[in-house]
Order: C-alpha cells, then sequence, then structure tokens
C-alpha cells in the first residue's frame, strides 16, 4: 500500500514542478494572480508531498506545515479572487 502512496505523491510532486515551470514561463504575459495561484499551488503541493517520499528532520516538520497551510489559504484567496474577477467582467 505504502508503494501506490509514494506513486501519487511523486505524481503531485511533478505535478507542482509542472506548475512553477508554467508559471515562470507565463510571468511576462499572464495576470499576476494566476501566477501567484500557481505558485501558491505549487509550493502546497510540495510540501505536502515531499516530507511523504523523503525524511526531514523533526525541527522542520512544523515550519513546513505552516507553509502548507499558509500557501493553501494563499491558493483559495487566489481562486476567489479570479472567480469574482470573472463573474464582475
Amino acid at each position: 500500500m505504502s508503494f501506490h502512496n509514494d506513486k501519487i505523491a511523486y505524481f503531485f510532486i511533478a505535478f507542482a514542478l509542472y506548475l512553477l515551470i508554467r508559471a515562470f514561463s507565463e510571468s511576462a504575459s499572464a495576470p499576476l494572480t494566476i501566477i501567484l495561484l500557481y505558485v501558491s499551488i505549487a509550493i502546497s503541493l510540495l510540501s505536502s508531498n515531499v516530507p511523504r517520499v523523503m525524511d526531514i528532520p523533526l525541527h522542520c516538520v512544523y515550519p513546513v506545515r505552516c507553509v502548507e497551510l499558509f500557501s493553501f489559504g494563499l491558493a483559495l484567496v487566489c481562486f476567489l479572487v479570479l472567480c469574482l474577477h470573472h463573474l464582475w467582467s
């Protein structure tokens, strides 16, 4: 069962790297909210899945969790802003 969980974690890590590459490649042409959404989703995915596939020191667990929650909240705010922008325009 752990092998399948590792595969899923590696998939999310790869997807996060794709989002980061896409955000940096579109940074000159896309709106800042979309870039911030991509980057915050990628950081949230990385901080939640990297500790599943590699050992991190115990004193780093709490800061990584805080980064994960902050970036997830930032992604939600960006998503809501984009939804409201599309509703009003």
